[in-house]
């Protein structure tokens, strides 16, 4: 088993680490005896079949980007190894780190997949060398950062890739109808003057457009969260963005 490396810097007292470790140990403390469903649960799946079944799309939507084995991959908001487990399920060989900001959870990691490499880091980057990484991605990691963050995100993902290397990640939009309901129960809440958990945020295509120029990504590739032409439907909408080879 890889060691749970710590980033040198400390939590800030920002929005998304105090939130989500916040719905993360409030389930756990709801669910002693079901520790697995419990992070399951606490990163938005409601059965274990629902994760394992996510998690199956999930490598779905690397493999069509083109992964392959021994690339060397970045789990950007790994949570309890949602994606991991799926990679590991699938017989995927590789160099696979994962990334969070809650220590249960990356424990979780840990302990379903003992082989990967495990990092808490609370700044927004991407622990890792230049030009190290064939792909990074994250999923609902950006649903909830303010859009600056998301950027820094990016910025250091391309420091981050190989040429021609890919950052792949879905969002929210408001362009997308299914998405209606996660904006109107946003406004709702709003208006009730209540605090959410967490930050629910939306991104648009042309913003993402704008961000992987200034990061210098070639254009964004868009896929609706209800396309499953190529994989299965992910809800969330996916952008593709690659590294000038």
């Amino acid at each position: 088993m890889r060691l749970l490396f710590r980033s040198r810097s400390k939590p800030q007292p920002s929005h998304s680490i105090r939130d989500y470790q916040r719905v993360v140990r409030k389930k756990l403390k709801a669910m002693p005896q079901e520790r697995s469903l419990a992070l399951a649960q606490a990163i938005g799946a409601e059965t274990m079949e629902n994760f394992v079944a996510q998690g199956d799309g999930q490598v779905a939507v690397l493999r069509h980007y083109g992964l392959s084995h021994g690339m060397a991959i970045y789990d950007l908001g790994c949570g309890c190894g949602r994606t991991a487990q799926a990679l590991q399920r699938s017989g995927w060989q590789g160099d696979y780190t994962g990334a969070d900001v809650v220590p249960e959870l990356l424990q979780e990691l840990q302990r379903q997949c003992p082989t990967y490499q495990a990092i808490i880091n609370y700044k927004p980057t991407i622990v890792a060398p230049d030009s190290s990484l064939d792909m990074t991605f994250n999923w609902s990691v950006f649903t909830h950062l303010y859009p600056t963050e998301s950027y820094l995100y990016i910025e250091d993902s391309f420091r981050a890739l190989k040429p021609g290397g890919k950052l792949v990640f879905s969002f929210l939009e408001l362009a997308e109808p299914a998405h209606d309901r996660i904006w109107n129960a946003c406004v709702d809440r709003v208006r009730r003057g209540e605090r959410a958990e967490q930050l629910d945020c939306f991104l648009h295509r042309d913003w993402i457009a704008r961000f992987a120029k200034d990061a210098g990504f070639l254009p964004p590739v868009f896929t609706s969260g209800l396309d499953d032409s190529n994989h299965p439907e992910f809800w969330q909408a996916l952008a593709m963005l690659e590294k000038p080879a």
